[in-house]
């Protein structure tokens, strides 16, 4: 029985591992210089008719030359009045804004393909993406575009790349002497500021949720805010193992040269693969830490929408060739897993109830600081009683995620 606790000890010292990394990146905004790169924001959307004008508003104020920036709208073979209230809009921005928004029809089945008709449609050098249910800030576009601002400085953004040897130098923290401090653009071993700012083929951004209600909802809030945590520490640590399609960016070029690596035999998963094969082709990935970078998304409200996204997203991690994803998933399972092995012992037998208690305490801390750290970070603090009740639950929760992936029924699209 005791032996259960090695993945709790291991999974929490990662976790500290990568507590400790935030802990010494500081995003400063530097002063910068250079043309402002074509950027074109593309958002699918399917049966969003309720959501999608908060988005749309957001999207209208960016503070981002107008000349340099258009809103692609791509209407996901929708049934309701997605189209309609997409095109109202665009009408009435038309005769506000020099802004150019418009709406085009997936010809294709899927988001997938969806993001990728918008893409091959877009005349930006820059492809920014985010989801119909989020709302973005003014200066959202700006803190991407100038992440690959050609010969000057990158503000805000902390940098990692798997192959330092191709690169010709560790960014972030991925050596010990880099991890001493991180500055936005790099750490001690960083390259040139004007290398840095020319050599990004993608930026990851921060995701967080919008105001929450209830248990189920902080629930997702707390397990989100902790991924959110391992992607930036992951990114600066130069290995990086998630990001979210809701606030990244990318070079047309890149997506396009690794386009046939996206998995089109599965509904989903197009940034991740993205990122999986912009890593493996040596390419430069980073992270945009900085509050105006940040994406506000809507949370699920209901435990059966919670379990089925997370469900739908865990469908795809079988299909992951990455070493450092597969070795944080797996580290994750066998926490969780011990566990809930531990747990049906002790019910089973009271004598296993301590050890039962010292894993939860191991991995109590760890998930404490990360996830405060992360919710600091947004001017929010730390539900304890709440926290603690997410804390007992949550391997039953994972493991119940974790089966219900395996069946198709679950990795289908559905509605908060």
């Amino acid at each position: 029985m005791i032996w259960l606790v090695v993945p709790v000890a291991v999974y929490s010292v990662g976790i500290l591992i990568l507590w400790r990394i935030l802990g010494r990146v500081r995003y400063d905004s530097l002063s910068s210089s250079g043309s402002l790169p074509r950027v074109a924001v593309v958002v699918a959307a399917r049966n969003e008719e309720k959501i999608i004008t908060p988005l749309l508003g957001s999207l209208s104020l960016q503070d981002y030359p107008a000349d340099l920036l258009e809103i692609i709208i791509v209407n996901d073979n929708s049934t309701d009045r997605t189209p309609i209230v997409v095109s109202e809009f665009i009408e009435i921005l038309k005769r506000q804004s020099a802004l150019k928004m418009r709406l085009i029809f997936n010809p294709f089945p899927g988001k997938k393909r969806a993001i990728r008709y918008g893409i091959e449609k877009a005349a930006g050098e820059l492809i920014l993406t985010t989801d119909a249910d989020c709302i973005v800030g003014p200066g959202w576009v700006r803190a991407h575009a100038e992440a690959y601002r050609n010969g000057g400085e990158t503000p805000a953004v902390a940098f990692g790349v798997e192959n330092a040897s191709t690169q010709g130098a560790v960014f972030g923290a991925g050596s010990a002497s880099a991890q001493a401090e991180v500055h936005g653009y790099g750490g001690a071993n960083a390259l040139t500021k004007a290398g840095v700012a020319g050599s990004a083929d993608m930026i990851l951004g921060e995701v967080y949720h919008g105001p929450v209600k209830g248990f189920v909802s902080l629930l997702g809030m707390y397990e989100f805010s902790a991924l959110q945590a391992i992607t930036e520490a992951a990114v600066i640590a130069g290995h990086p193992v998630m990001c979210n399609a809701a606030n990244m960016s990318f070079r047309r070029d890149a997506y396009l040269r690794h386009a046939g690596e996206l998995r089109d035999d599965l509904p989903s998963g197009d940034d991740i693969f993205l990122m999986h094969a912009i890593k493996r082709g040596g390419g430069m990935i980073g992270y945009a830490g900085g509050r105006a970078a940040a994406v506000e998304t809507a949370t699920a409200v209901t435990a059966a929408a919670l379990v089925r996204q997370r469900a739908r997203w865990a469908s795809k991690a079988y299909r992951y060739n990455d070493a450092a994803t597969l070795t944080l998933a797996a580290a994750t399972a066998a926490c969780n897993a011990a566990v809930t092995a531990a747990a049906v012992a002790s019910v089973i037998s009271v004598t296993h109830i301590p050890i039962l208690a010292a894993m939860y305490g191991l991995r109590l801390v760890p998930d404490y600081l990360i996830i405060s750290r992360k919710l600091k970070k947004r001017g929010e603090k730390m539900r304890l009683v709440p926290f603690a009740m997410a804390e007992l639950i949550y391997p039953f929760y994972f493991m119940t995620v974790a089966v219900l992936s395996i069946f198709p029924s679950f990795r289908q699209f559905g509605k908060r």
